[in-house]
């Protein structure tokens, strides 16, 4: 029958690590809840050996001797205390000779206790030093948007840029080996605190469990990543849900008069009715170029070349009810007029190019003539026969 080692831990790359959990009344004196250091094995019989060594070099620096503090007794270390005065705390015996005596017992004890916990705290330090890697936080964060801005859209590198700088902000700029599963735990419990939503959170984790992942790849730290597991459980049940429009909604939307009334200019116009027959992201839309819908033998396409990640770059065929009305056209005579974008009017921002069309278009939604404020404006399963069997479909505005 094998005796469980103390203070032994495995993490899930099976290497061994030795735990020490500072006393409560250490912690203050030592800077840090717990220690871990790597055993640097994954053989079960090493790794007892060595934490059964620092179980016993832990253990010997915290063992109580009341031998070790002399000095606090002799007369040039406390003036007006004489050497008559007798403690022996693991014997409980404490005497003095007069009531002045006496007083002073408790500030004699507050001083050796006071030194007891910075020797301890420094034979712990000298045992098992401080997790420290020396990269801070913010400097690891550089690294890391440095590296994701070839490979995140702008909005999303700002989103991750953001969760990182309000983690550090909470956290302080520690040393990264000094982020704990607590530290992460906390900020997800300041987070909740503030309203915020169980899928926004989760967010933030998503965001930090990379970050710490590309620390440890890339050996900025040797840890187990604080940020893994710690997922609010469900909260995707929790989500807004948006649901594809009716085929009676559509009508309404797309009534021929006051669609083309009210949403005049180009990207008003277009984009609804392109994200209607192709199932493209509003961002994917509003960004496009005219030289990204060009025929394919014979057969018209919307190259999408950037989207929400990398699986978003895709070619999607022009449906023949928006070259009926007249996208085909409209992108003809923006490359006679010298025009490069496909809806040269809009401008990016900080969230890209979508803002003003995604707003007028939700305003547009409000209006009485239409009336939808019950759902999401996700058109991707929505019917596409509907816009071709409307009579007196609206027509292109064009430039």
């Amino acid at each position: 029958m094998s005796i469980k080692t103390p203070r032994l831990i495995r993490d899930r790359c099976g290497v061994y690590y030795f735990r020490f959990v500072v006393p409560l009344a250490l912690r203050q004196a030592v800077g840090k809840t717990e220690f871990r250091r790597s055993l640097k094995t994954k053989d079960s019989a090493i790794a007892r050996q060595r934490a059964l060594a620092l179980c016993v070099a832990v253990e010997t620096v915290m063992a109580p001797n009341i031998n070790d503090f002399p000095h606090l007794l002799k007369p040039d270390a406390k003036k007006g205390i004489r050497e008559k005065i007798v403690i022996d705390l693991p014997k409980g015996i404490i005497q003095t000779d007069t009531p002045e005596e006496a007083a002073q017992v408790p500030a004699i004890l507050a001083g050796m206790a006071a030194a007891r916990q910075a020797e301890i705290a420094a034979g712990i330090s000298a045992v098992l030093p401080l997790a420290k890697c020396g990269t801070n936080l913010e400097t690891a964060k550089d690294d890391f948007m440095n590296e994701r801005k070839s490979t995140l859209k702008d909005s999303t590198w700002r989103k991750h840029r953001g969760v990182l700088q309000a983690f550090i902000k909470t956290v302080g700029n520690i040393d990264v080996a000094m982020v704990g599963a607590k530290t992460v735990t906390d900020y997800k419990k300041d987070l909740l605190a503030l309203g915020r939503e169980a899928t926004t959170v989760n967010d933030h984790i998503t965001i930090l469990n990379g970050f710490f992942d590309y620390c440890i790849s890339n050996q900025v730290v040797n840890m187990v990543n604080p940020a893994k597991d710690l997922y609010i459980v469900d909260a995707e049940n929790k989500a807004e849900s948006y649901e594809p429009f009716s085929p009676e909604e559509l009508q309404k939307i797309f009534q021929p008069d006051l669609y083309l009334k009210k949403l005049k200019l180009p990207d008003f116009y277009w984009c609804p009715l392109i994200a209607l027959f192709t199932g493209a992201r509003a961002e994917e839309i509003a960004s496009l170029d005219v030289e990204q819908i060009y025929p394919v033998k014979g057969i018209w396409i919307i190259d999408i070349l950037k989207g929400k990640n990398a699986n978003a770059k895709r070619r999607v065929p022009v449906h023949n009810v928006l070259i009926d009305l007249g996208l085909v056209d409209y992108r003809a005579n923006l490359i006679k007029a010298g025009y490069t974008k496909l809806f040269p009017n809009v401008q990016p921002g900080t969230n890209g190019y979508r803002k003003n069309m995604t707003r007028m278009f939700g305003t547009y939604l409000d209006m009485p003539a239409v009336n939808i404020v019950h759902r999401g404006s996700n058109t991707s399963n929505a019917p596409i026969a509907l816009i071709a069997t409307t009579k007196n479909s609206p027509k292109p505005k064009t430039l």
